[in-house]
């Protein structure tokens, strides 16, 4: 599957269609530093199977997209920047994020989609959803969070991992492998034994498919939607909210707190799933969405 870009918003957003373009369209949206392929393909193809258009994208600040400036050494200097209510240069919110989803869909010409988005990419379908509520044929909200910031937060340890930087993959290759195993490990269910080739092989993907990282602008982004409880209200689409039981990043009330918010929504608990999708649930999550759009 080759990639294609197209200008919008003044950035460049790096995209992937599957299966025919005559029929609904299924947005799939990434979450925080993380590259269109962790929808993986097997995923994809799934959804086309089911009968869908798919698209997934790389956000800005992601993958093969534009990367912005901040100008901002790390994430600890980060932290002190926003704990002085400081924002730094080319501070984007949520808000511009799905605006970039919009774009997508307009360049494309497609009017209505099935919005799917996980982690971060939850928070943007809820802003789009809400913004945007003749554009959505469904939403769903996969292991994310409201931001109300009374819900549980996210486990000190994996929060400490999340701050600290990560080593270069191309100059330290072994410390980078050791971080990021760590890190995927800990934010796994105990549902499926984690594969540590699998995930190894998938991080080798993504830094030979684009080498750059960035977290910053995501995290500001999500620091300047913040939570507005009068979001939920405008949020008309069917909606589904799947989340894993052990998630350490957004534990389960997260999930539980978005249930209440949205009304009607359907809610999906999956036992023993963490921060993540393994392939193993790709059927179940698959089956779930088509369900849903099927309303």
């Amino acid at each position: 599957m080759s990639s294609k870009y197209i200008n919008i918003n003044s950035i460049s957003i790096c995209y992937e269609q599957f299966g025919k373009e005559d029929k609904e369209c299924i947005l799939l949206i990434s979450g925080l530093g993380s590259q269109m392929t962790r929808w993986n393909l097997d995923f994809c193809q799934k959804l086309v199977n089911k009968g869908f258009h798919v698209i997934r994208f790389d956000n800005r600040d992601a993958g093969k997209s534009s990367f912005i400036e901040h100008k901002v050494a790390d994430i600890g200097k980060l932290m002190e920047i926003l704990k002085q209510g400081k924002f730094p240069e080319n501070a984007y919110s949520l808000l511009d994020m799905a605006k970039d989803a919009i774009g997508l869909l307009d360049a494309l010409k497609i009017k209505k989609a099935h919005i799917v988005g996980r982690s971060m990419g939850g928070i943007i379908t809820q802003v789009l959803a809400a913004k945007f509520p003749e554009r959505v044929l469904s939403t769903t909200i996969i292991m994310s969070t409201s931001l109300n910031p009374e819900l549980p937060e996210t486990a000190p340890d994996v929060m400490q991992m999340i701050m600290q930087k990560t080593p270069d993959f191309e100059t330290d290759k072994d410390a980078f492998r050791e971080k990021q195993l760590k890190f995927a490990k800990r934010i796994s269910g105990s549902l499926i034994p984690f594969d540590e080739d699998a995930e190894w092989k998938t991080l080798v993907e993504e830094n030979q498919r684009a080498v750059s990282a960035q977290t910053l602008g995501h995290i500001i982004a999500m620091t300047l939607t913040g939570f507005t409880p009068e979001r939920f209200d405008k949020i008309k689409a069917p909606t589904l909210i799947i989340h894993g039981t052990e998630d350490p990043i957004f534990p389960l009330a997260c999930a539980e707190d978005l249930h209440i918010r949205i009304k009607a929504s359907k809610f999906l608990k999956i036992e023993g799933m963490g921060h993540e999708i393994p392939i193993l649930l790709n059927d179940k999550i698959v089956n779930a969405i088509s369900d849903l759009a099927r309303i």
